[in-house]
C-alpha cells in the first residue's frame, strides 16, 4: 500500500518536500534524467541535451539558481522552469523535445517535468551529468 500512495503522489507531483538528500542524475547517452534519493528513483523525464558541435558539459554540478520565468541573455529565449547549474551559463529548464540531442548546451525537459523537477529540488541540489 505505501508504495502505491507513493505512485500517487508522484504521478499528482508531490515528493514529499525537497531535501537535501536528492540528486539529479542526467545521462546524455539515454537522454533521460531522474531525481533520485538514497533509496529510490523519484521520478524520470526524457530529455534533450547539446546537439552535434555543441556541448553539455559532464561531471557534477549544483542547482545555484531557480528561476521560473528565466530569459535566456544569450539566446534571448524563454527558458520556464530554469534551474542554473554552479553558476554556469547552462543549466536545466522546459523546453522542446524533437526527441534527438537539440540544444545549445542545456538540459531541455518537457514542461510538466521540469515543473516537478523545479518543485522538487532546492538551491543545493547535486547534479551528475554523465555520458552513458
Amino acid at each position: 500500500m505505501k508504495n502505491l500512495l507513493f505512485t500517487t503522489l508522484v504521478a499528482i507531483g508531490f515528493i514529499f518536500s525537497a531535501r537535501a538528500d536528492m540528486q539529479v542524475v542526467v545521462s546524455i547517452s539515454n537522454q533521460t534524467a531522474w531525481l533520485e534519493d538514497d533509496e529510490r528513483i523519484l521520478m524520470t523525464s526524457p530529455v534533450s541535451t547539446a546537439r552535434s558541435g555543441m556541448h553539455t558539459p559532464t561531471g557534477t554540478f549544483q542547482v545555484s539558481e531557480k528561476d521560473l520565468s528565466h530569459i535566456s541573455t544569450i539566446y534571448h529565449v524563454s527558458m520556464p522552469f530554469y534551474m542554473r547549474l554552479s553558476g554556469e551559463p547552462f543549466g536545466m529548464h522546459a523546453g522542446y523535445l524533437p526527441g534527438y540531442p537539440a540544444s545549445h548546451g542545456c538540459i531541455r525537459m518537457p514542461k510538466a517535468k521540469a515543473a516537478l523537477f523545479f518543485k522538487n529540488v532546492i538551491v543545493g541540489t547535486s547534479v551528475l551529468i554523465v555520458p552513458n
